[in-house]
């Protein structure tokens, strides 16, 4: 039988036996190769919530569609194909699907084609970071793309720049005609400009924000925030203009007034599905979203295609018995500048 990393509550995960999964309408069935760590999947493997038990682990995933499901348009996906993407792991409504698995189903619709040129490894520390760039950019803000560019004057601050999403987001808003502006340990300096980034600054440096709105003349009023702290979230604030801003972010920030405007709109991959979800939050079905997240994909596919994007370095681990190993690497502190990745097949 197959088997897959399901949660025990309390941090613990187990390699189990599974039935291997049947794609529903308008889904594929894709042998995983590898799978990739993001900091979700060991936020919830700490619950102690029962109704989380035994659900499969994981989002991030790159593999080789084995089957088609009903429903599919004909010559969309290809048995062989090479293709990654992110799947909703840990899911209370679907808890036999995740990435930490030999075997998955996702739509046919949102995967994007892994070229020969880029590994299965690699390919699959991509998904989350990719998409979540999209919602942040275009679905949380209305800015540019790389298709129809804006004119390399408006600033747009990426916080935590060195993070996955943080490396997508700096090249995505470049390429989309913004002048980035990012947060990062200095050590990742020559990186992310090379990235797209005009200028790094220390995140942890307490003039920070001073020195950002010095930087853009004080007119900031867009940006997003890949990693924070709770309690840190007024520095990138201060750095906004007087008039305010616009700030996407990946987590749940506690509501909070200040003396100018600022809107927090939160961009979560979970949500490109288009179907209700229970955690981390619980939320309606959202089928635009949907519809706007299968054109991101097409995107992707492309920019990869044509090579336009330096994809996030990754660190290879073991199969899936290396999990919780990963788990801690990432939960104490011990993962910079690149992801994890665990090598299934």
């Amino acid at each position: 039988m197959p088997r897959a990393v399901v949660l025990l509550g309390d941090s613990k995960v187990e390699v189990r036996d599974v039935a291997k999964p049947t794609p529903e309408s308008g889904e594929i069935l894709v042998k995983v190769h590898a799978a990739g760590l993001n900091p979700t999947d060991w936020k919830h493997a700490l619950t102690k919530n029962e109704k989380f038990f035994g659900a499969v682990s994981g989002c991030d995933f790159a593999g080789v569609v084995e089957a088609i499901g009903p429903d599919v348009p004909a010559g969309l996906r290809t048995v062989g194909e090479r293709v990654a993407g992110i799947v909703h792991g840990s899911n209370v409504l679907r808890p036999s699907v995740g990435a930490f698995a030999e075997y998955l189903v996702v739509p046919a619709t949102l995967v994007f084609t892994v070229p020969e040129s880029v590994s299965l490894e690699v390919a699959a520390a991509q998904g989350v970071a990719a998409i979540t760039t999209a919602q942040m950019l275009w679905q949380s803000q209305s800015l540019p793309t790389p298709d129809a560019p804006g004119d390399k004057t408006a600033f747009f601050l990426v916080w935590s720049g060195a993070t996955g999403v943080g490396q997508w987001l700096i090249q995505l808003a470049h390429q989309s005609g913004l002048r980035v502006v990012t947060t990062a340990s200095l050590k990742h300096t020559e990186r992310l400009k090379a990235l797209g980034a005009e200028v790094v600054f220390d995140y942890r440096d307490p003039e920070v924000a001073k020195k950002i709105r010095e930087y853009t003349g004080g007119k900031l009023t867009s940006g997003g925030i890949c990693e924070i702290k709770a309690e840190d979230i007024d520095t990138p604030v201060a750095a906004l203009s007087d008039e305010g801003g616009i700030l996407s972010v990946i987590n749940f920030l506690p509501a909070k007034e200040y003396p100018k405007p600022v809107k927090f709109p939160l961009s979560l991959a979970y949500h490109i599905f288009g179907k209700a979800i229970a955690s981390p939050v619980t939320t309606a079905a959202l089928p635009h979203v949907y519809e706007a997240s299968v054109g991101y994909y097409k995107l992707i596919s492309r920019l990869l295609a044509e090579g336009k994007v330096e994809l996030v370095p990754v660190r290879v681990f073991g199969g899936l018995e290396s999990v919780s190993d990963g788990f801690a690497e990432m939960r104490e502190g011990r993962v910079s500048g690149e992801r994890i990745v665990f090598k299934i097949l």
